[in-house]
């Protein structure tokens, strides 16, 4: 154990890295020092290794107290292997990065002096500005990542705070992370952190770096992280998860308009009986998945709440469609159907701001 608590704890999640962990291991050391970073301590976290990584790092840490060893024998994957580290460590800041040499270590140093020095919450090494770049990549692995990164700036605003959202690189202040409920996927851990209901607006600090070319080992980029990946991206994305809500919406309050006006011949009552079902149904999916994470007070409460910040919506739409139908003679289904388009964004941010805030 060492004496007190340190300033830094570097993270760094492993499964079959035994040709690489010590040698990592060995020049962090060496670069810390180097930069006069003496107060740090070195978790490695790995998933049960069948290489026995684990056996190296045991043996590392009976010699030097700065290492720990953290053993996980019936669970698997990155950002949970992280989650772990973060719960065990015990610097003020935290150091994530992979073992694989992709991340280099003589880089380590600067992003934790840039966060003491900017007072920062988090600092990226970041692929993606001037002086950074990749090794090795093809064309198609390229895109894959610049478009990952496009998706995740169209889907979770928190992750415009950074030109690479994507990074495993990174440093974050331990008290930006601890006690909140983090659940990432797959390998998006700083993602994760980013969006996940910030208890503040983070100072973000992107430092560039090159992605340099696995030393040893097999990469574990496969389809079943990106599968992962988009999941994770649903989850997090608030938005997306409104408009799917509000597209099934849609044909709800379509279907019993069209209904309606089949049995009583009144596309007025149509409308609105659409509108109304439509409104107790996309608040029943928006409360228990969309913004499940984000409720407070009571339930009647916020359907009464998400009634009042619907009105203008309700009444954007039964307006547009009676103006499209009763002056340009379209269809009250069609106009219906405009109307509700014209609400959405009307709807989104109000229940965003207010409902489940």
């Amino acid at each position: 154990m060492m004496d007190k608590d340190p300033l830094i704890s570097i993270i760094i999640p492993t499964y079959n890295e035994a040709e690489n962990i010590a040698d990592l291991i060995e020049s962090l050391e060496r670069n810390f020092k180097k930069h006069n970073l003496n107060d740090f301590e070195i978790i490695v976290v790995d998933d049960n290794s069948p290489d026995r990584t684990w056996k190296i790092v045991e043996e590392l840490s009976s010699s030097d107290r700065r290492i720990r060893l953290v053993k996980r024998i019936n669970e698997r994957g990155l950002a949970s292997a992280v989650l772990k580290g973060i719960s065990e460590s015990r610097g003020e800041y935290i150091l994530i990065m992979d073992a694989d040499f992709q991340h280099p270590p003589e880089i380590a140093p600067k992003l934790v002096k840039s966060a003491i020095n900017e007072n920062a919450d988090i600092v990226v090494a970041s692929r993606y500005i001037k002086g950074g770049g990749v090794e090795g990549w093809s064309k198609v692995r390229l895109f894959i990542s610049k478009f990952a990164t496009f998706l995740a700036y169209a889907a979770v605003r928190e992750s415009r705070y950074t030109t690479d959202p994507l990074s495993g690189f990174f440093v974050v202040r331990k008290s930006f992370v601890e006690k909140r409920k983090l659940n990432p996927r797959g390998y998006k851990i700083l993602l994760e952190i980013i969006a996940r209901n910030p208890p503040w607006k983070p100072k973000v600090i992107d430092i560039p770096y090159v992605f340099g070319n696995r030393r040893s080992g097999k990469s574990k980029l496969g389809a079943n992280t990106i599968v992962n990946y988009l999941l994770h991206l649903l989850d997090l994305s608030t938005i997306t998860k409104f408009a799917i809500v509000g597209f099934l919406g849609t044909l709800i309050n379509l279907g019993i308009m069209d209904l309606v006006m089949k049995l009583s011949k009144s596309y007025d009552l149509g409308s609105v009986l659409g509108i109304e079902t439509s409104i107790l149904g996309n608040f029943v999916l928006n409360d228990i998945w969309t913004f499940r994470k984000k409720l407070s007070g009571k339930a009647m409460a916020r359907l009464a709440g998400y009634h009042g910040s619907s009105l203008g919506s309700a009444i954007t739409t039964y307006v547009t469609m009676k103006i499209l139908h009763v002056f340009l003679g379209i269809n009250p289904l069609l106009g219906q159907l405009i109307g509700i388009l014209a609400g959405f964004a009307v709807n989104y941010s109000l229940s965003s701001r207010v409902i489940w805030r």
